[in-house]
């Protein structure tokens, strides 16, 4: 994103420079071209004068006497009544091209003196004005490049967040690290994503907490329903038909005992975000490397998977639990880390030992252990253990 919207501040910059500098462009030559047209008006003034001057004295105006008032490139042509014309031309001025000529004009009396100057003089004036107009252009450009690198970067930096806690909702992790922007279509993002990760994690927790309870209200009155039809079927003094009915319907009761395990079963092991499991090894790596990058460089960190790496298991909600607990090993560990993941058929287990603690270090200080326990059970699990201790911490997780 940050390279497109680069680009896209460079090739407005382009355009604009380029209508500023063919406006400029134009500009200029009339400029230039007014600027001529005077100082050429300025000279047929003076050499009128001198040709008054000497008409008074009784000179003669000759071609030998205008040839060093005629400049490079210019001719000079003195018209007088009754007179021819007397026409002296400068090194360099071509006649055949007098049609592209700027001209000068003054009249004194009598006589009328015209100034030409040939065309090439103001192309060549113009060409190097034009050359350092695209000089300057040109460093406008690399300025402007640069300033819309950065702006580039600014504007981009928080979607470029948005997409990483995107990114993370998908995963199942709802502890999303949203940015704080100015630009409003940003912070309309961040609020929706917090609204969904909110409404997710309700819905998943409300989800667990209906298992728990259909267990509970399904199988309680089907295994009394059961026992009761078990006496039943065993009480001598019913006729055998009584007897045989109540034993068809302990058969039936203990089938329906058994769909209720299976769709019990079949809700436990749905994924909590379809499409995002990854394998155990995987997500052993993930985790390990987040831990290196974020503990002190003299504290190891060691990752083993010691079964069951092939366990697919949506990675989010791990990667979010182990978080509070590398909170607290982060704040307290001062030796080696060691990270056990085994894959189980029904739950993952994870052991972390963080070690020998830091010196001066206080049980208060070690707050990412309740949230870590109160995620578990949200989810669940088990915890059970300390960080800093002999055992360690065991967690264990459905595999979901």
């Amino acid at each position: 994103m940050r390279e497109r919207l680069t680009i896209a501040f460079v090739a407005l910059t382009v355009v604009v420079l380029l209508v500023a500098g063919l406006v400029r462009a134009f500009t200029l030559r009339d400029l230039i071209e007014e600027r001529e047209s005077a100082s050429l008006e300025r000279t047929a003034q003076l050499i009128a004068v001198s040709v008054g001057s000497a008409e008074r004295d009784g000179d003669p105006v000759t071609t030998a006497f205008l040839e060093p008032m005629a400049a490079e490139r210019t001719s000079v042509t003195v018209e007088r009544a009754g007179l021819p014309p007397v026409t002296a031309m400068g090194a360099g001025y071509d006649v055949a091209q007098e049609a592209a000529d700027t001209v000068g004009r003054e009249t004194m009396g009598q006589t009328m003196v015209t100034v030409r100057q040939s065309g090439t003089v103001i192309q060549d004036i113009l060409g190097r004005n034009v050359g350092a107009l695209a000089a300057l252009l040109l460093m406008l450009l690399l300025f402007a490049g640069a300033v819309g690198f950065m702006l580039a970067g600014y504007l981009s930096r928080p979607f470029v967040a948005l997409a990483e806690s995107a990114e993370a909702l998908g995963r199942g992790r709802f502890d999303l690290e949203l940015p704080k922007s100015s630009i409003p279509e940003a912070a309309a993002i961040a609020t929706s994503l917090l609204a969904s990760s909110v409404r997710l994690e309700d819905s998943i927790k409300r989800d667990r907490a209906f298992f728990h309870h259909a267990s509970h209200v399904l199988r309680t009155p089907l295994t009394g329903m059961r026992l009761e039809l078990e006496e039943l079927s065993m009480r001598t003094e019913l006729s055998d038909d009584v007897r045989r009915t109540a034993s068809r319907c302990v058969g039936e009761v203990q089938r329906l005992d058994g769909v209720v395990d299976d769709l019990l079963e079949f809700a436990r092991g749905r994924s909590l975000v379809a499409g995002a499991e990854i394998s155990l090894a995987a997500l052993g790596s993930r985790i390990a490397q987040h831990w290196r990058d974020r503990l002190p460089e003299n504290i190891e960190v060691r990752a083993y998977v010691d079964g069951g790496g092939d366990a697919r298991l949506t990675p989010g909600p791990v990667e979010q639990l182990l978080d509070h607990v590398l909170a607290d090993v982060t704040a307290t560990a001062a030796g080696p880390v060691s990270l056990r993941f085994a894959g189980q058929p029904e739950h993952v287990r994870i052991r972390i030992e963080g070690g020998r603690p830091r010196s001066g270090t206080k049980p208060q200080e070690r707050a990412g252990a309740d949230s870590a326990k109160a995620m578990v059970e949200a989810l669940g699990g088990r915890l059970s253990g300390e960080v800093l201790s002999e055992a360690g911490v065991e967690i264990l997780l459905p595999r979901r």
